[in-house]
């Protein structure tokens, strides 16, 4: 895991000149180099995980015909070695970045829908000129990239880091901020800034030499690989064994590092059984990582679950205990730069929690993945009753009655007739005052932007597909990499760590997906391939226990916690806050009062405008990193 900062000139380079990568050195603070190639200057920031002695970036191949700055791992990288080996190619590393240039020069762009893993990279081929920014499929690593004011094209891992790059401007796209607060992601290629997009996943973005023009290669899709494991499935049913070795699979591929490695856990499905498939009769304990909170209003927390697991498993479980005092401190840290805002609580722990792991590991593996692979959210199986229950809930809608708790969510979802309209509403946030969307419209915001991204992603899956099925792909190419993963990315490199996805992989994502639905789920219950698969290894309470994020007594603390709640207060009730400009004082500070904190929606609306406040306050003062 690294972080990756470059840019590819509209004219021919001059003076080889480094850049500076201060902004990610975080993501890589092994290592920091950078190289300037004919109209290209790629940056690289090393956290050394593979091949420490000899791995070291920008890398060219042997013959330095083609050059490449890479964030990510190749878990595949043995095999492809073997077969390129074959095939006449020469290596100088152990590297799996030197897989990379050798898969590039050996089959092309087309060569990067071989490569099992996660990454995104820039690669420099000096025979045509041309550079070839590149992300997988499920876009796992994030890469970001732009023009600037003068036609070069900048790219980075991060966000705020694009911005050190001359001629690029941070102008705050405020359809963006509009989908983030109605969704809690943007959707689509857009990013919090106007003409910043995210490289999409499975994509190669080619850069002509002197960057003159752009274009686009597919090298993976997730929509064709479902769709072939469908075929290829015909509707049969699995084994145990088969899931059991399927996972197993993933998760060893995933271990692959030559320095320590842990988990995350949370006491859930999916990352105990991540965990399970770590141990080792004849190994040592392994590490893993828990955050808990002192129980407190109606929120209870899971660190119980988490040792319950650890020791059933017997590994060495290293509790974190979340608290007031870490909002205070580290939200500043996530929010205020040009990276923000992270206005999920849950961003606080996963930071917490990865500071405390970097002090034993470089790589941390989660569960994140299995709920959209198998069939895990509630949602998925609510979504069932539409047909059913619909025409009331739309009678329920028509009366007024409201979206309090997460049954009002799901009775608001299921009043909408429209599938692709039904699916955005499951993960949205209508707690948002009317008067700050209105003013983010009259500032230049198109709320239809998202709905035609949705509908028209909808309308391409095959027909054949099951309602289920277009569920879960949607969240693959939505809630996944421009949420959860970009959250988990940026949380776990603010601490300099690797966190691993096994249950988010080639081999076996879509094969999960492509599962009939009753393969899948019961009308109560997903997951099930998992729970027959690993059930028996695990205590019982975890595979009885409901679905539950991470949900902390926020409210509370900012009612009672003086030090918490004078930072809201200087933020959002200050003359000079940036949010005035969209709401008036009363709002902002009605926002505030116990009473509307006293709801878990009107504390994550509070929590919401702080972390806002922060980002917008960065923007203006062009802060790069917190």
């Amino acid at each position: 895991m690294c972080g990756i900062l470059g840019l590819i000139s509209d004219a021919p380079l001059g003076q080889p000149q480094a850049l500076d990568l201060s902004a990610i050195r975080h993501r890589g603070p092994d290592r920091q180099s950078s190289v300037t190639l004919g109209s290209a200057r790629l940056g690289h920031a090393r956290l050394s995980i593979i091949d420490l002695s000899s791995g070291a970036q920008p890398m060219s191949d042997v013959n330095g015909l083609v050059t490449t700055v890479f964030n990510g791992e190749i878990y595949n990288h043995l095999e492809l070695r073997a077969e390129l080996e074959a095939r006449g190619q020469r290596f100088a590393t152990r590297s799996d970045t030197e897989v990379i240039l050798n898969a590039y020069l050996a089959w092309g762009v087309e060569g990067f829908g071989r490569l099992r893993g996660m990454f995104a990279f820039a690669l420099f081929d000096a025979r045509s000129g041309n550079t070839v920014l590149a992300r997988d499929p499920f876009g796992i690593k994030p890469l970001f990239w732009s023009r600037s004011r003068d036609g070069a094209v900048g790219f980075s891992s991060e966000l705020g880091a694009l911005f050190t790059l001359p001629g690029m401007e941070a102008r705050p796209d405020f359809t963006s901020v509009l989908e983030t607060l109605t969704y809690r992601h943007a959707f689509g290629l857009d990013t919090l800034y106007e003409g910043v997009q995210r490289l999409e996943p499975g994509t190669a973005l080619v850069v002509a030499a002197q960057a003159g023009a752009v274009f686009h290669v597919r090298f993976g899709s997730v929509t064709a690989e479902v769709e072939r494991c469908r075929s290829a499935q015909a509707g049969q049913i699995p084994s145990v064994q088969d899931v059991r070795e399927r996972v197993r699979d993933s998760v060893e591929h995933h271990t692959l590092a030559d320095v320590p490695l842990g988990c995350f856990l949370s006491g859930g499905l999916d990352s105990s059984v991540v965990a399970s498939l770590l141990v080792r009769p004849d190994g040592p304990p392994v590490n893993a990582y828990a955050a808990g909170f002192e129980s407190a209003g109606g929120e209870r927390s899971e660190l119980p679950y988490a040792e319950l697991v650890a020791r059933h498993l017997g590994l060495n479980l290293h509790p974190v205990t979340v608290g007031p005092p870490d909002f205070v401190t580290l939200a500043p840290r996530l929010s205020g730069s040009l990276n923000g805002p992270f206005s999920e609580p849950a961003d606080i722990a996963m930071l917490k929690l990865s500071l405390r792991a970097a002090q034993d590991v470089k790589v941390v593996l989660s569960g994140e993945g299995g709920d959209e692979s198998f069939a895990g959210y509630p949602k998925y199986l609510a979504d069932g009753m539409a047909g059913t229950l619909g025409p009331a809930m739309r009678l329920g809608r028509r009366l007024g009655l409201g979206r309090a708790g997460r049954l009002g969510i799901a009775a608001d979802a299921l009043s909408e007739p429209r599938a692709a309209a039904r699916w955005m509403r499951w993960f949205a946030n209508n707690d948002a005052p009317p008067t700050l969307l209105s003013g983010l419209l009259m500032a230049g915001a198109r709320p239809e932007r998202a709905r035609q991204w949705v509908e028209d992603r909808v309308a391409a899956y095959p027909s054949a597909w099951s309602d289920l099925q277009r569920m879960q792909v949607l969240d693959l190419e939505a809630w996944l990499p421009n949420n959860l993963l970009h959250r988990g990315d940026y949380t776990t490199m603010q601490a300099s760590i690797e966190q691993r996805v096994p249950l988010l992989d080639r081999e076996l994502t879509p094969w999960a997906v492509a599962l009939p639905r009753r393969v899948k789920a019961s009308q109560m219950r997903g997951k099930l391939p998992l729970r027959a698969a690993f059930g028996p290894a695990l205590p019982r309470e975890v595979l009885e226990r409901p679905k539950s994020g991470f949900r902390l007594p926020l409210g509370e603390w900012l009612t009672t916690d003086p030090a918490l709640r004078a930072m809201a207060h200087d933020l959002l009730l200050s003359p000079s806050a940036q949010l005035r400009s969209l709401m008036n004082a009363d709002e902002l500070s009605g926002m505030l009062r116990p009473q509307a904190l006293g709801t878990t929606g009107g504390a994550k609306l509070a929590w919401t405008a702080v972390n806002l406040e922060l980002w917008l306050q960065a923007v203006r003062a062009g802060a790069v990193v917190a």
